[in-house]
């Protein structure tokens, strides 16, 4: 009996210690590849983890995402009147709020979508949140989303590297076809 009780508590203590290096800190909103449309590369920003009542999140001006590790960018699209954007360097996108937003957990606003422009292939790229609470305090969340990283390899090597390819079988046909008349 006490060594069922013992077995018991270990397995709970394992199963807690588990659950809290696997849980992630509560986030106020996070940035999600809503789709891919050619060269556009399509986000919105969902409200999460919200510790209010109603499950109400409110981000307030200053509050800012950033994408890293992009590649390419040419161009953001974003409502200008809730989103200030910037781009660094092709590889990173900043987009500032202007006004305050609200949303329930789960959802998203309209007004926080925006979109990249690149031609570069989609991978994983990193994404922070600094979100300004009411009391003007900073919080920091981050995490991955799909963006453009990876060239596009240029139709003119592809074809090259067909072409080749072809060329070689080819001569290894043309080589066998020697060594049978001889």
């Amino acid at each position: 009996m006490k060594l069922t009780k013992h077995v018991s508590v270990a397995a709970a203590s394992l199963a807690l210690t588990v659950a809290a290096v696997n849980a992630k800190p509560a986030q106020a909103a996070s940035v999600v590849l809503d789709n891919q449309v050619g060269q556009e590369y399509k986000y919105k920003v969902n409200f999460d983890n919200s510790n209010t009542s109603g499950n109400q999140e409110t981000l307030i001006p200053g509050s800012s995402w950033t994408l890293s590790g992009l590649k390419g960018v040419t161009d953001v699209f974003a409502d200008v009147n809730y989103l200030l954007a910037e781009i660094f360097g092709q590889e990173t996108v900043r987009l500032t709020l202007k006004k305050s937003v609200s949303g329930t957990e789960g959802t998203s606003n309209p007004s926080l979508n925006f979109s990249i422009l690149s031609p570069f292939k989609p991978n994983n790229v990193n994404w922070s949140l600094t979100r300004v609470n009411p009391n003007g305090k900073q919080n920091l969340f981050s995490d991955e989303v799909i963006g453009p990283v990876e060239d596009v390899p240029e139709p003119v090597t592809v074809g090259g590297s067909l072409l080749a390819v072809g060329f070689a079988a080819w001569m290894k046909r043309k080589k066998a076809e020697l060594a049978q008349e001889a």
